[in-house]
């Protein structure tokens, strides 16, 4: 079993029919669906053919029911259900461009507020006997805090956005029983590292900060990754990108998956490229294709 501890919500994306013109009202598309990091990653991990607990909290509002329904639909695992009464489901606001690239996004992430270390404190028995624990920073800085300092499986972390990202500091350094993966793309990486445009700096910035393994997402360039012994870069797919929302997520649970199946670091960072470029050849955040990987 995997856990994954982090953020389900309702997911509304726009794609302009032509040209992206700022500052105005575009003729789009509009899809609705269900997102969140934590929910993408578990359910590409689903798809990959891993067993997958979701810990996080849900709303009572007229759409959670559905939301949590999806979930178990997909095949994950909720437990313990945790609902906030009088509470508002999360949602993500995302306005693409002509070539499916995020211009905007607003996320009302106030839900993860009532995700609390108590909450966690009372399962941690159940999480430390994952194969591997996964979390995205949609939690707060004190339960991330908590499961660092408390989890004993692997503990991998999705910076998920530049703010968000900096709840990964205080983690670095600290005494851990456990490997520490990391995965942040280069925006997310200055903001944590201070260093600008050199991609090998910042991930030998993350190894010394006690990184046990470090994923850095170029977008088209690739991703760079290191263990501290092995250091390198590998290209992107060529794809035509539809939407560019959830390509991160799955990437890393790529990765979770590759590694937890005994591949090397070159293996897992390629397995992971592979789960991105069909995300990006998707309308929405997950694309079911991802099932065919392991065929």
């Amino acid at each position: 079993m995997i856990t994954v501890i982090g953020a389900a919500n309702v997911d509304i994306t726009a794609s302009p029919l032509g040209r992206y013109v700022p500052c105005d009202s575009n003729p789009s598309r509009v899809e609705i669906g269900f997102g969140g990091v934590g929910r993408n990653i578990a359910h590409n991990l689903c798809l990959m053919g891993e067993q997958v607990r979701l810990f996080t909290v849900f709303g009572d509002d007229s759409i959670a029911l559905t939301l949590r329904d999806d979930c178990r639909h997909v095949g994950m695992t909720i437990d313990p259900i945790l609902e906030v009464a009088g509470a508002r489901s999360n949602y993500f606001v995302c306005v693409n461009d002509h070539n499916g690239e995020m211009q905007a996004g607003a996320a009302d992430m106030e839900l993860m507020a009532h995700l609390t270390p108590e909450m966690v404190a009372a399962h941690i028995a159940s999480i430390n006997a994952s194969r591997a624990v996964v979390a995205d920073c949609n939690p707060t800085d004190v339960v991330l805090k908590y499961l660092a300092k408390h989890c004993t499986a692997p503990l991998y972390i999705d910076a998920t956005s530049a703010a968000k990202a900096m709840k990964i500091k205080p983690l670095l350094g600290a005494q851990r029983s456990a490997p520490l993966i990391v995965k942040v793309n280069q925006a997310e990486a200055v903001a944590l590292s201070g260093i600008k445009g050199n991609v090998e700096a910042m991930a030998r910035w993350f190894v010394e900060s006690g990184v046990t393994r470090i994923f850095i997402t170029m977008g088209a360039r690739g991703v760079y990754c290191s263990d501290g012994e092995q250091s390198f870069a590998l290209p992107s797919q060529p794809v035509t990108v539809v939407n560019a929302t959830g390509a991160g997520d799955a990437f890393m649970a790529g990765v979770v998956h590759a590694e937890l199946n005994g591949a090397a670091l070159s293996e897992a960072c390629a397995f992971g490229i592979k789960a991105a470029s069909l995300a990006l050849e998707s309308p929405m955040a997950v694309n079911p294709a991802i099932s065919k990987l392991n065929k």
